[in-house]
């Protein structure tokens, strides 16, 4: 299981955050390039694969892969 962020392109709108039924993302103190702090998947084992980060994120920088 795997929950990849695109930390280049995320904006830190936290809309990850409020939807995620298991708490799985945090702001970071990182900084990227646009100067947004990033979101990262601080709690990535608690990912339940509902997708609902996917569909939510304006700029499509999560996905979130289930192992086969």
């Amino acid at each position: 299981m795997a929950v990849y962020i695109d930390t280049a392109l995320c904006k830190s709108c936290k809309l990850c955050i409020s939807v995620c039924p298991k708490h799985v993302f945090e702001i970071t103190t990182h900084v990227n390039a646009k100067g947004y702090n990033y979101v990262e998947a601080a709690r990535e084992a608690d990912c339940i694969f509902c997708g609902q980060c996917e569909m939510t994120c304006p700029d499509f920088v999560i996905h979130v892969e289930k192992d086969a």
